[in-house]
């Protein structure tokens, strides 16, 4: 039984040269039909993607009994599972949302909506925008449900939960989605962009001001610079990233870090599964892969409890670092074969510290130009990120204004490159 029921119901019999609801009615590249059927109406969600859908006016409180229809929970609301769209890698086997920036999306015709919680582990923050507003900032998600605030309008609304904070911390495990209406299908930008990264992709400090700790509450990763690009491209975004991480060795805190490096992290489908376990499905293949890495590469100075800095490693041999980035990107390319690569240096890194005879900033710069030489083909590129300035997150990280700045200029590369 369902309390609610559209009036734009699919009649394709008596109907020629129109779209039911929840169809694709428009956007770039869309060659279907533009109209819908009676009680419907074409809404546009981006650029690329416009949907038949209700007006409040098209509900009705007719009661309707249908076989097709997951049973009510409760006199006002029914509880659909798997009708909304995960955003980033989340793998649906488990429904963990570990990688910074995993969430998932919805369209539904009502007042209220509410994700459920099966369990939460650590610490995790996360953001919840309703029809593109600026989000709500969840610091610490507890509880058994995320709920949409009171007093929405009767209508069409768009729900989008991401989580800010990265693995390290916590993930939260989701279960069913609650409306007091009708659940629709949530349209996501044919358009792909994947980061892979460290402490600077997750949004690591970002929402602080040095000097502060970081915790989950103050990283934000739908402010990076990678998440931003997408925003500007009109694209989805997926970041798997995780601080402390390198392409061939990562950062030292008074001993070697032997845990697991990037490119092996990079296979595994939620950030806590299996080695391996990520499947590549041809439906979420990145049109552009961004790699930030290098930071914990470069760095070889580690604090003694006191604050007091001492060599903890050896530099690091920049030849080592450029076949590392050669053969991770080359691994990915049997992957995506078409993605084009944008690859970044960090704005951690400068030319005068530790040492300027190091001069880290452009050493690393000239790793990856030679990584790019030897990888070869044209859908390679190399994008600055200069060093930052004195205005800094958390532990010298960058700040919003920071990774906003980037995301201009990465967006500008994506841009360009593909055609966007």
């Amino acid at each position: 039984m369902l309390p609610y029921i559209i009036a734009c119901i699919v009649l394709t019999s008596t109907v020629a040269a129109q779209q039911p609801a929840w169809a694709q009615c428009g956007g770039q590249g869309h060659t279907g039909d533009v109209s819908c059927i009676s009680g419907c109406t074409c809404v546009s969600l981006n650029d690329y993607y416009s949907q038949c859908q209700a007006s409040s006016t098209t509900l009705s409180t007719v009661t309707v009994t249908t076989a097709h229809t997951a049973p009510a929970a409760t006199s006002s609301t029914v509880t659909i599972a798997g009708e909304f769209q995960y955003l980033g890698r989340v793998n649906p086997a488990t429904r963990e949302l570990s990688w910074p920036g995993a969430g998932l999306a919805f369209n539904f015709t009502g007042t209220s909506a509410s994700i459920s919680i099966s369990a939460v582990s650590g610490s995790v923050s996360a953001d919840l925008s309703i029809d593109g507003a600026e989000p709500i900032v969840i610091p610490n998600v507890e509880g058994t449900s995320i709920s949409t605030p009171q007093g929405l309008t009767l209508g069409v609304h768009t729900v989008v939960l991401r989580k800010r904070s990265e693995p390290e911390y916590g993930s939260v495990i989701i279960g069913n989605v609650t409306v007091d209406g009708i659940l629709g299908a949530y349209a996501v930008p044919t358009r792909r962009i994947e980061i892979i990264g460290d402490s600077i992709s997750v949004g690591y400090g970002l929402d602080g001001t040095n000097p502060c700790t970081n915790n989950a509450s103050v990283e934000n990763n739908p402010k990076t610079y990678g998440a931003l690009a997408a925003k500007a491209l009109g694209a989805e975004y997926s970041t798997v990233a995780w601080s402390g991480k390198g392409l061939v060795r990562n950062i030292a805190i008074g001993a070697p870090d032997t845990s697991p490096l990037m490119p092996e992290l990079y296979t595994r489908y939620g950030a806590n599964d299996a080695d391996s376990s990520y499947t590549f499905p041809a439906a979420t293949a990145p049109n552009a892969v961004v790699i930030n890495l290098g930071t914990n590469d470069f760095s070889y100075i580690a604090y003694t409890s006191s604050g007091e800095p001492y060599n903890a490693r050896e530099p690091i041999n920049a030849s080592t670092f450029t076949a590392g980035m050669v053969s991770f990107v080359q691994n990915i390319q049997t992957h995506y074969p078409d993605a084009h690569f944008f690859l970044l240096n960090s704005p951690m890194l400068s030319d005068y510290w530790p040492t300027a005879a190091d001069a880290q900033k452009s050493t690393q710069t000239s790793a990856i130009k030679a990584a790019i030489t030897q990888l070869g083909g044209s859908n390679i590129h190399f994008v600055d990120w200069p060093t930052q300035g004195s205005d800094v997150g958390c532990d010298y990280h960058p700040n919003a204004d920071t990774h906003a700045a980037e995301g201009t200029v990465l967006a500008e590369a994506i841009g360009t490159a593909l055609n966007w």
